[in-house]
């Protein structure tokens, strides 16, 4: 192993925080790893990361050390990369996305991706959780909601529109509500974990609504409504099917929610792959085909 696949080594373990994840990624032996980390320490003369068998600390000099090294490998990755897609996307193009929105949306769109650009490899991830990009070597992310942070690199697509529905059986055995202020009455089927609980705010009115049954799978909380457990919030393209058969109604239509706002996540503004750039071109325009999407002006 040479000093540079020592360096990567070295970024790898870092990022993930642990020398049988980074060996896992690299496929390699944890043994091989360790070796290749005590081999870069002798060679700088210094200790780059405090190792016990329950606990791994980068040192000062070994953060500063990481910091010049990752700049070093990202230009070297992107020279590498710009030249190879010079002509056409190619590479391994790694997607993150939710879970729901992956199994629905995003798994085909990327499969379709990878049959119009047979040089291309997709490997798709669902989770739900907000990962590192950097850690997990994505090129892109699909997240839904507000993006805060400043320094997240994003391009926006869009919102979706959000709505309150119910069966037909759940509001035949509790009453349909007829404003806001009725939903307190009612037993919601949310998603576990959210920041505002069990309050639902419609315009300017927030209301607290009885807990009901909770999940933190949107498959699962749709099951929960079509057997008629609550009202819930809800994307319109899970349950658009559903709304149009008329196996669940929608609640209060004349006082609609905020949309949720759908963006790309890159983990660099310097330097965004063709592959990425091309897919999320992609993605895009057939967002436009998803009910209750609202696209964005392209930026």
């Amino acid at each position: 192993m040479d000093r540079l696949q020592r360096i990567r080594v070295f970024a790898k373990v870092v990022e993930r925080g642990s020398l049988s994840k980074a060996a896992k990624d690299l496929g390699v032996t944890q043994p091989t790893v360790s070796k290749a980390l005590s081999a870069l320490e002798s060679e700088v003369r210094s200790q780059l990361l405090l190792r016990s068998t329950r606990r791994l600390t980068v040192t000062e000099p070994g953060r500063r050390y990481y910091q010049r090294c990752r700049a070093i490998l990202d230009a070297l990755d992107e020279a590498d990369t710009e030249l190879a897609e010079r002509e056409a996307p190619r590479g391994v193009l790694k997607v993150h996305g939710p879970v729901v929105l992956g199994e629905l949306f995003l798994g085909p769109v990327a499969a379709d991706f990878q049959r119009e650009h047979p040089q291309v490899r997709c490997e798709v991830t669902c989770l739900d959780a907000f990962v590192d990009l950097v850690a997990e070597g994505a090129d892109v992310a699909l997240r839904l909601g507000e993006i805060k942070d400043p320094s997240i690199v994003r391009r926006r697509l869009g919102t979706m529109r959000r709505l309150l529905v119910a069966s037909p059986a759940y509001l035949k055995a509790n009453g349909a509500p007829k404003q806001p202020g009725d939903l307190s009455k009612h037993r919601s089927v949310r998603f576990t974990g959210l920041p505002t609980g069990d309050q639902v705010t419609l315009g300017r009115t927030t209301v607290t609504m009885t807990p009901g049954f909770l999940s933190n799978n949107a498959v699962v909380l749709r099951e929960a409504l079509l057997r008629g457990l609550g009202v819930g919030l809800v994307i319109e393209f899970l349950v658009a099917e559903d709304l149009k058969k008329g196996r669940l109604v929608e609640v209060l239509p004349a006082h609609p929610l905020t949309p949720i706002e759908v963006s790309a996540v890159f983990p660099s503004a310097r330097f965004i792959p063709l592959r990425a750039r091309v897919f999320v071109d992609a993605l895009a325009k057939r967002l436009a085909e998803v009910p209750g999407m609202t696209l964005a002006a392209k930026a």
